[in-house]
């Protein structure tokens, strides 16, 4: 599609509060028992879709209350190899999101201009990853630094090209994670294929 309408340039500060991860002291600690889930880097895929069949459980290590994940915010990569957005596309019950992690949520003067999903695709793509590259900090522990992030430049097109964008990159994640899924499968099957032919060898070596 062809985006020819009037586009605003901002920053990603003008249109959304930006908020480290809850702090927790050391390590996520899995405690069956615990009272809050807790989103850390490892659930958000490669394609940038956050996963959330296997959250760990914990609780809260410090004396103030956590920022609650909500349905809309967007989620960010500061750490690591890859600086990708995530988008929470659901509501959760207290949820919290690692120290590693940013979050981001819409200002309310904004609701009716910025589609969050929009938002997290254009984080994700190459002009903004570039900008991240240039900015990132660290040779080993590679690491985005809040008034970076704050600093990224964002351009909005109307919020209908917003939605119909958003819409597409939904489709998209759910296409690339079915392919991932399919190759997977079939890498396994011949996997399993070849673990059987040296099995088969061995014991035509031993019959001999």
């Amino acid at each position: 599609m062809s985006v020819q309408k009037t586009v605003t340039s901002v920053t990603l500060n003008d249109c959304v509060t930006i908020q480290a991860g809850y702090p927790f002291r050391g390590a996520i600690r899995a405690i069956p028992s615990g009272s809050v889930k807790a989103v850390q880097a490892k659930d958000i895929s490669p394609l940038g879709e956050l996963i959330t069949d296997d959250l760990i459980t914990t609780d809260l290590t410090g004396k103030r209350d956590a920022d609650w994940l909500k349905q809309g915010d967007v989620l960010f990569s500061a750490k690591g190899s890859k600086h990708l957005a995530s988008y929470v596309n659901k509501q959760f019950k207290r949820t919290t999101c690692a120290p590693s992690l940013f979050l981001l949520r819409v200002k309310a003067q904004w609701q009716d201009k910025v589609n969050p999903q929009f938002l997290t695709w254009q984080l994700n793509q190459a002009p903004v990853q570039t900008y991240f590259k240039r900015s990132a900090e660290g040779s080993f522990q590679i690491s985005i630094r809040k008034p970076v992030l704050a600093a990224t430049p964002i351009a909005l097109p109307d919020i209908e090209t917003q939605n119909t964008i958003a819409t597409l990159y939904e489709a998209s994640i759910k296409e690339n994670a079915l392919l991932y899924k399919l190759i997977n499968n079939r890498q396994q099957q011949l996997n399993a294929i070849a673990s059987d032919l040296i099995q088969n060898s061995h014991e035509l070596k031993r019959n001999n």
